[in-house]
């Protein structure tokens, strides 16, 4: 199997990304317009208890695949993987079948009793995803990303038809039933993208001659879970303090004064509205980890960490070149944004003062990998721990407080991130020794970010506010962006020449 650069990986996983979150921002704005806040509510804590799950289940095995492939020969790699696929089956099966016989706990357990019936037609993407993990793992640390982001595309595109027409059909028994039936769109896409994965993965499979001895599968088994399980045992903590967070933003928001009703419309807001936007740039962007995963792996199973300097370098200066102006365009015109995408502004203040989060978020995912394909698989499982821990002791004082309640978890997110990414810095460093250039890296982008905002504030006094005038107005900030950045780029080269 032919592989691919770090660079043409990158890129096609985030045109891929990008192409699914456009998909599925299809997906989610006319979902709110049928679902409103009450819906959305109902909607997302469905999605928070599986993403919980789905994230304790998989724990570790995708890394520990990629990782091991990328340190393996064609043969070792597709044995591991082999061996992974059935772990994954066994315990993908049962997990669904948890969530599912569990729904009623897990609804009341996150304080929306509504969403019984929307955790259960969701369960069997747990299966799906399980499965389909190994395979995708596979390719991600074979450096091969073109049936990953097919899978992908494809999800979204059946997530999106699925679970649209199941939304509509199933309004007429409630905003409740309506939210389960657009959930369950996301067990149809599942289904869809598991398929490719296989397909995928048995073709690849078929040209090598994979005949393992029992002291073989055994080593592999061995070699899968000595990253799996403390990585397993790791996310079971840091999904209780994911849950805890939840739970405690929901009790002191009521402890602000706010009625049931009020609460569960800010928290619908929130996570149906803000969260959505926020999640476009923060989800392409975690493609770049995954991509450089492979590199890292290489370089430690080589002993040379110097082999991984160039894209661990590239990689942090690709995460700051698109998060830094995505974070400034969001801060700057939430409202325009919102209004264009849901017609809804109600959660405006709450996007933008999320906006630095993007940047933080974005790096702590791409150290994250990084950290973990060193062999430190735990590590950022911990200083993520640490910083939730942080957040949500903020979120104690703050959301209890009535002229702040939700945005005391907007508060506590920008605290914890930022620590998040001082502690992982400082991690790197040590681990590898390499230096990473996020200073050096943060010049360019927040200069031509500064460029791009004077030239979008002096145009949006222009701008009637229409869909067609903002995006215009974003497309050209964005230019101004790229040429600001292009100079300073060329300036760079000519000031700092690299040494061959």
């Amino acid at each position: 199997m032919q592989k691919q650069s770090f660079a043409k990986g990158a890129v096609i996983l985030m045109a891929a990304n990008a192409v699914s979150k456009l998909l599925g921002a299809g997906f989610k704005i006319p979902l709110t317009y049928i679902l409103r806040e009450e819906g959305m509510a109902v909607y997302n804590t469905a999605f928070t208890v599986y993403i919980m799950f789905l994230a304790f289940v998989v724990s570790g095995i995708p890394t520990a695949v990629s990782k091991a492939v990328a340190q393996s020969d064609e043969r070792s790699a597709f044995r591991i993987t082999d061996t992974a696929e059935k772990v994954l089956l066994v315990i993908g099966t049962a997990a669904s079948a948890v969530l599912y016989f569990g729904a009623p706990f897990f609804a009341l357990a996150m304080k929306e009793e509504n969403a019984v019936l929307a955790i259960r037609l969701v369960s069997p993407s747990i299966l799906l995803v399980a499965l389909g993990t190994g395979c995708k793992s596979f390719f991600h640390g074979a450096s091969s990303m073109n049936i990953p982001a097919a899978s992908q595309v494809a999800e979204a595109a059946v997530k999106l038809a699925a679970g649209y027409i199941l939304a509509v059909l199933m309004l007429g028994m409630g905003r409740a039933a309506a939210a389960a039936g657009a959930i369950a769109g996301v067990t149809a896409g599942e289904f869809i993208a598991t398929g490719i994965l296989a397909a995928g993965y048995l073709a690849a499979r078929r040209k090598t001659t994979v005949k393992a001895t029992r002291a073989e599968r055994r080593e592999s088994l061995k070699e899968l879970l000595s990253v799996a399980v403390p990585l397993l045992l790791a996310e079971a903590a840091l999904n209780a303090v994911s849950v805890t967070d939840t739970s405690v933003l929901r009790t002191r928001m009521l402890v602000s004064g706010l009625s049931p009703e009020e609460a569960r419309f800010l928290y619908g807001a929130f996570s149906g509205y803000a969260m959505t936007v926020f999640n476009l740039p923060v989800g392409i962007l975690g493609t770049i980890g995954i991509s450089l995963l492979p590199a890292a792996a290489s370089a430690v199973a080589d002993g040379c960490m110097e082999k991984a300097r160039s894209p661990l370098c590239k990689g942090v200066e690709l995460t700051m070149f698109i998060s830094i102006p995505a974070a400034v365009l969001i801060w700057l015109l939430p409202g325009e944004i919102l209004n264009i995408l849901f017609r809804n502004t109600s959660s405006a203040l709450m996007l933008k003062y999320m906006a630095p989060c993007i940047i933080t978020v974005s790096l702590v995912q791409l150290l994250s990998a990084v950290i973990q394909a060193c062999g430190k698989v735990v590590l950022p499982s911990i200083t993520e721990i640490f910083g939730l821990l942080i957040k949500i002791a903020v979120m104690w004082q703050l959301c209890a407080m009535p002229q702040l309640n939700i945005y005391g978890t907007v508060i506590g997110s920008n605290i914890a991130y930022l620590i998040i990414v001082i502690a992982d810095v400082i991690a790197l460093k040590k681990i590898t020794g390499l230096k990473l250039g996020i200073v050096r890296g943060l010049i360019k982008p927040c200069i031509a970010s500064a460029a791009m905002a004077a030239a979008v504030i002096y145009a949006m006094r222009y701008c009637g506010g229409s869909a067609v005038q903002v995006i215009a107005v974003c497309g050209a900030g964005g230019a101004v962006y790229i040429i600001v950045y292009a100079v300073l780029y060329r300036i760079s080269a000519a000031l700092f020449p690299k040494k061959k």
